[in-house]
């Protein structure tokens, strides 16, 4: 689209299918008149000329309002009648109404319907041109419905959280009418005299105010934005407006209902840049170079009033040859034309003074692009974990790395600023690292060679030495922006050939080579290509950075994960993976571990004559312990010399946000810097194993930066860690819990429990699954598969074997099944938390049928956090149901059943322990003794604060006393604690005051004494507690007395009542993200007021259990054990292979499918 000056472009997609468009003689009018025209209507409207004139001017104008409302009321009214579709009656006599004011001032107005923002969840009703420039959009609604949004809810309240986004909308319900403009309401409310339901051609602006809501409306302007809050807020919403339009058509194109412009566009943007995008990446990409060539152009100074974009591309172009031809190439004059949008962004941008923004200290562009995404999109924003490193953590992290390079493994004295040293921040973002390692290159060029020596210097270093690749546009023109400000800061510049600023995919194949390429697109293709020859061909010494981290499907590692099996060149990925490990390492697909593995395949691999260099990255520290990692630990071992890690997330998972390095972020972080030195040894002996130290910072987010900024390699906190080649990169235990053996030497077997994929498979009330069931029944096939929602593999045609022990659904698939009445069963969904679930493998990404084939009434499964520290609570939880994965502290887990079948005749125990054990106590020792002694010794919270360090990895140690007193009285605490966790129906034994499913405190039990109502209007919203009178509100209900032990009790940062009570309150807990998530019960159940009661007589007991378990385990502690040595030298140790698989099934052969 051309700006003013230009002739208009051809029509929009939307304006094809919006209503015929008028000017003053039913001829449209041309962009160029815009300036004038705007002058027209400010003349008209009352800005111009002397004080009569505006008077006259002013008394004109309201009286042409109040003809044309005069109109509006004839028309509306008889169409308002008996209407079921009011807001549509609406329509033409708006259209009308506002046409008849703008034509009397002389004013071109063009109104185009239905304006699609699909990804924005909203429609206005019509875009507002005025003299050939967009000005705002109009939203229409149902009379009555008020034009004050603040008072909307439901549909309407969501609509306007997208709307208000948008630069000017004038709001209206034909009674009422509101402009808006940067999601600010501007003035008051106008009212009419009268109803459109029945004042007809009576209706009458109240007072002034319509005059003056349709010409702030009308004439508006973009204003200078003032700081970078309102320039993100005026133009986020017009980027995500242009990506939609852009999206609808692509659609169009490729269901031939228009020519292809956009599609070829995608397609060339595909070839030369990102070869893997989706279309919707690709309409993402295309909002954000716009937008973002443009302000980056206003930062150049370059003016757009006349000129065309591809006037403004070429003039960019000059500076910034990447961004400049992704301007022209995107929207230049041959697709300007394309995009009702455009135009606007010209006019808001072309109002840009970064004079007035930027303070000179480089804020203006530090976080412009986080900021963006706040408001464009949050969930790209955690997609691609756009979360821009605080320049301290940043500062302090180059700083380190610097130190590396100076020490004697390397012998590099100036550090960055040495010619040998090529960095390379492989998803660079903004920048930030990029710039921090330029400013130590300039204090140690300032100080060794004077200042005078600073500006060549820096000119080389960014020439040929400093390297950032990224994938998104937005954030690579803001990373250019930063370089130009700090080397122009210094007295430098850019060289003649320009940046090594890349937009690439790090993850991309190196080898990838392009045919001939037009030179319109010569500078894309070749950023390209120079990322190629880096990763190829350039040797790196350094790679540092804040790579993104997001869980991903398998495949995009890309040639990282990959390889090239046709070069034969094998998948770098490889390097981590470890033998036998296969089962667990679905972990490792992640977006940060596919970095980990760029960064040491390049530093460490990929060039034989210089394998030495350093890695520091900042990312989630999963990798650090987790069993998934275990290759990627033993790779670093046997490759690096020394690393150093730092844990960023000592608090833990959700930790308060004061203390979190990214706010957003609940993910636990550490900073790890890995090094090989120049004069290491290749190939490495297996005694020469890195030595990784390891630290914590704790504290508020800025105490953690302060103790980076002094934090030195030489620092005595550092503390060493365990050497073994898979251990966790973590300092070793205490003497006391690494001579206690683990919970899997004692109970081999494992599964990680019922991962269904989809949470509408689970309800807490069987009436809802039924109801779930029978809304898929009556869709169809197509419908079927919506509704089952992407999860695996699993669609409704696959022939699925059915689960063990549960109702048959036989060989039939899903899309033909008709049976109306399913199954359902109890089932353990978190801890203490029972469930219902519809146990069919078709509706499961993984059903987990070795634990289904091993249920029965004496079955028990004894739930751990293997994968996950366990920070307060009880260490282990226990089930008489099958747990679902995640059941101990909703952060995944594994489920280790007492009995390997259903009868209950093959303990889940290590072979020989139990007879080691008998000849140690004296006593005979049978599984279920087992399990109770170590109920009773790791299931409170005296456990869990004593070994608090040593669970940092994650894992049950139990300690195993030889002495007979201790081990029968923890006997007989274990089996009441079992009877507690399994509600009574486990380990009953009513002469021992453990009745069979009837578990009660005394007489000062919990009660209902208010009722908890079960309509649908006071469905209860929350939890509240008094302390003080012990007294739980379940909404208007009471229930007492409740102590605070109880109220507080928690499983690892999990409490149990206020995640119990989430998923049966008003608004469930859990993402919805499937439709029949959105089908779950309306009132409260009077059901679940027993389950509560249940619940809180449970914790209750639990609670004064906890004395005499603390007090047991202290003794044992202090006594003599069974130790690994011990196990080990009895030949119990190391568990036989076959003892940690489950039995192989003598039916249901493809039950395997669900083993893993």
């Amino acid at each position: 689209m051309h700006p003013p000056g230009a002739p208009r472009s051809p029509p929009t997609v939307m304006e094809q299918r919006g209503p015929e468009k008028s000017g003053p003689d039913g001829e449209q009018g041309a962009a160029g008149d815009r300036t004038d025209l705007t002058s027209a209507a400010s003349a008209h409207l009352g800005d111009g000329g002397g004080m009569e004139s505006r008077r006259r001017t002013h008394d004109s104008f309201e009286q042409a309002v109040q003809a044309a409302v005069s109109t509006f009321g004839a028309e509306v009214t008889p169409k308002l009648r008996g209407s079921g579709w009011q807001e549509d009656q609406l329509r033409g006599p708006m259209e009308n109404m506002i046409r008849s004011i703008c034509r009397g001032l002389g004013l071109d107005v063009t109104l185009i319907g239905e304006v699609p923002l699909v990804d924005m969840g909203a429609r206005p009703d019509y875009a507002v041109e005025v003299g050939g420039a967009l000005v705002g959009y109009i939203e229409l609604k149902k009379p009555g419905t008020q034009a004050d949004p603040s008072d909307y809810t439901g549909r309407n309240a969501e609509q306007w959280a997208k709307l208000r986004l948008l630069n000017n909308v004038l709001l209206c319900d034909g009674n009422e009418f509101s402009v808006h403009q940067e999601g600010q309401r501007v003035g008051e409310v106008a009212h009419m005299k009268g109803s459109v339901l029945t004042s007809g051609s009576r209706l009458a602006p109240a007072d002034g105010t319509l005059a003056r809501v349709l010409r702030d409306f009308l004439t508006w302007e973009p204003q200078t934005p003032r700081t970078t809050s309102q320039l993100i807020r005026a133009v986020a919403g017009l980027c995500q407006l242009l990506s939609e339009e852009v999206g609808e058509a692509i659609a169009q194109e490729k269901s031939r209902r228009r020519p292809p412009a956009f599609t070829t566009l995608a397609k060339d943007w595909r070839h030369l840049l990102f070869p893997e995008a989706t279309d919707a990446q690709f309409v993402e990409q295309y909002g954000q170079a716009v937008v973002f060539a443009l302000l980056l152009a206003r930062v150049e100074e370059i003016n757009f009033e006349g000129e065309t974009v591809h006037e403004i591309a070429t003039k960019l172009g000059k500076k910034h040859s990447l961004m400049g031809q992704a301007l022209d190439v995107l929207a230049g004059d041959s697709v300007a034309g394309l995009s009702t949008t455009l135009n606007t962004l010209l006019r808001v941008i072309g109002a840009v003074r970064w004079d007035v923004l930027d303070d000179g200290t480089g804020d203006a562009y530090f976080l412009l692009y986080e900021h963006f995404l706040q408001i464009y999109d949050p969930d790209l924003r955690i997609r691609t974990g756009s979360y821009y490193t605080p320049r301290g953590i940043v500062s302090a992290m180059a700083r380190l790395v610097e130190d590396v390079l100076k020490r004697e493994g390397f012998r590099i004295p100036s550090g960055f600023a040495s010619p040998d040293v090529v960095l390379v921040d492989p998803a660079m973002g903004t920048g930030t690292f990029l710039l921090s390692a330029l400013e130590l290159a300039a204090d140690t060029i300032t100080e060794a060679e004077g200042p005078g020596a600073v500006g060549p210097r820096l000119r080389e270093m960014v020439g040929r030495r400093l390297v950032g690749f990224e994938m998104q546009v937005g954030p690579f023109a803001v990373a250019e922006l930063r370089m130009h400000a700090m080397l122009k800061q210094y007295g430098s510049a850019a060289p003649a050939q320009g940046l090594r600023l890349l937009v690439a995919d790090a993850l991309d194949s190196p080898t990838a080579e392009f045919n001939w390429i037009p030179h319109t697109y010569r500078a894309l293709a070749e950023s390209r290509r120079q990322a190629n020859q880096v990763k190829r061909d350039e040797r790196v010494m350094v790679v540092m950075g804040n790579p993104p981290h997001d869980a991903v499907k398998r495949g995009a590692g890309k040639w990282v994960e990959r390889g090239e099996p046709e070069a034969d060149i094998p998948a770098p990925l490889g390097a981590f993976r470890q033998p036998g490990n296969g089962r667990y390492e679905s972990k490792i697909a992640n977006l940060y571990v596919y970095f980990w593995r760029w960064a040491t395949w390049k530093v460490f691999d990929a060039h034989d004559d210089v394998p030495f260099g350093v890695v520091a990255l900042i990312t989630p520290k999963a990798w650090l312990k987790g069993r998934a990692f275990a290759g990627m630990r033993r790779y670093l071992r046997e490759t690096a010399d020394e690393g150093w890690i730092v844990d960023l997330s000592p608090e833990g998972q959700r930790a308060d946000v004061a203390t979190r390095i990214f706010p957003e972020v609940a993910q636990e972080l550490c900073i790890a810097i890995f090094v090989r030195w120049r004069d290491s040894p290749r190939p490495r002996t297996d005694q020469q194993t890195a030595k990784v130290r390891h630290l914590k910072v704790g504290g508020r987010r800025d105490e953690k930066i302060e103790r980076l900024t002094t934090l030195t390699l030489d620092d005595p906190v550092w503390r060493e860690c365990a050497t073994g080649e898979t251990d966790a990169f973590l300092p070793p235990g205490s003497d006391l819990w690494e001579s206690c053996p683990q919970l899997r030497d004692l109970m081999p077997w494992s599964s990680r429990g019922v991962t269904p994929g989809r949470m509408w498979v689970y309800a807490p009330d069987e009436d809802t699954l039924h109801r779930r069931w029978q809304r898929l029944l009556a869709a169809d096939t197509e419908r079927r598969a919506e509704m089952l929602g992407r999860s695996g593999e699993r669609a409704p045609s696959d022939k699925v074997p059915p689960l063990p022990g549960v109702e048959s659904h036989g060989r039939i698939p899903l899309a033909a099944e008709h049976r109306t009445d399913p199954q359902t069963v109890r089932i353990g969904f978190r801890s203490f938390d029972r469930q219902y679930v519809l146990p069919d493998s078709r509706l499961m990404e993984r059903g987990r049928a070795d634990l289904w084939r091993v249920r029965s009434d004496r079955q028990i499964y004894t739930v751990e956090q293997n994968a996950h520290p366990v920070v307060n609570g009880p260490a282990l939880v226990f089930s008489a149901l099958i747990p679902d994965m995640h059941y101990f502290n909703n952060r995944s887990g594994c489920a280790r059943p007492l009995y390997r079948n259903a009868a209950g005749t093959l303990p889940n125990v290590t072979p020989g322990l139990l007879p080691l054990l008998s000849g140690r106590l004296g006593v005979s020792v049978v599984a279920e003794d087992l399990l109770a002694y170590i109920a009773a010794i790791a299931s409170h919270p005296e456990y869990t604060a004593r070994f608090q360090e040593d669970l940092e990895v994650p894992g049950a140690r139990i300690p195993l006393t030889t002495d007979q007193y201790l081990w029968e009285r923890a006997i007989a605490i274990g089996q009441r604690v079992l009877w507690l966790h399994t509600y009574g129906e486990r380990y009953a034994d009513k002469t021992a005051g453990r009745p069979y499913g009837r578990v009660l405190l005394p007489r000062d039990r919990p009660r209902c004494v208010e009722e908890i109502p079960d309509d649908v209007e006071t469905m209860p919203e929350k939890l509240a507690y008094d302390p003080v009178t012990q007294d739980l509100w379940v909404g208007s209900g009471r229930i007492s007395p409740v102590s605070r032990a109880v109220r507080e009790y928690e499983v690892s940062g999990m409490n149990v009542l206020d995640k119990w009570f989430g998923y049966r309150r008003r608004n469930p807990a859990g993402k919805r993200r499937l439709e029949l998530d959105h089908e779950f019960a309306r009132r409260w159940l009077p059901s679940w007021t027993t389950e509560l009661l249940e619940l809180l007589n449970v914790l209750g007991l639990l609670v004064r259990e906890e004395p005499a378990q603390a007090d047991l385990f202290n003794d044992v502690c202090a006594g003599p054990l069974i130790t690994v040595a011990d196990l080990t030298a009895a030949g119990i140790l190391p568990v036989p292979t076959e003892a940690t698989r489950a039995l192989k099934a003598t039916s249901d052969a493809g039950d395997a499918l669900f083993d893993l």
